[in-house]
């Protein structure tokens, strides 16, 4: 998913992506790093090494200037809302907040979709490989009964969903798309 929205942000533009979910992406993949070396799980360890540096790379693509006080912010939110509550109660209990925290990532995202005048640089496939991706770690976790994590995916899967449907709703292809095929039903019908 990461390696896609940098190729398109580099292709089309990074237009409609939010920095704040970006960067939250990347502080909640540190997280799942450190979670994955506790669990002693090399699939977890390398899904989420691996898909930093592209994070990292959409970040800098959108700007450093105009990211780097979201990334300060991102990590406040996560070592208030996932950190501190794995301090208090344990790996499983932070892993089930990483849901609640995925949601308010993909606010931004939600709110830049409906406002900003193009979301071209919001990758739809990106998405749709994540909620896939994401499908795939849901299966692993309840394998593993590992209920916090579990309940982190179906939450994030869910809003991955509602960024998918914006998105293709707004992407100017769509659009055209679905004109050809609403003058094509009318013409059929009459």
């Amino acid at each position: 998913m990461a390696a896609i929205q940098y190729r398109r942000a580099k292709r089309v533009g990074v237009d409609g992506i939010s920095p704040l979910t970006e960067s939250m992406f990347l502080m909640v993949g540190i997280f799942f790093m450190a979670y994955s070396l506790i669990l002693h799980s090399v699939p977890l360890f390398f899904a989420t090494m691996f898909s930093a540096p592209f994070q990292l790379a959409v970040l800098l693509a959108i700007g450093w200037s105009k990211t780097w006080r979201t990334m300060l912010g991102a990590l406040a939110i996560v070592t208030f809302a996932i950190v501190l509550p794995t301090a208090l109660w344990g790996w499983n209990v932070g892993a089930g907040s990483v849901g609640f925290v995925m949601v308010f990532t993909r606010l931004p995202q939600i709110v830049d979709l409906i406002r900003m005048p193009s979301v071209e640089g919001v990758s739809v496939v990106s998405w749709l490989l994540s909620s896939v991706n994401l499908g795939l770690w849901l299966y692993y976790y309840g394998y593993h009964h590992d209920t916090g994590a579990a309940i982190s995916m179906v939450i994030t899967i869910t809003s991955n969903l509602l960024i998918v449907v914006i998105t293709a709703l707004r992407h100017r292809h769509t659009k055209e798309l679905l004109a050809r095929l609403s003058s094509r039903f009318s013409r059929d019908v009459v």
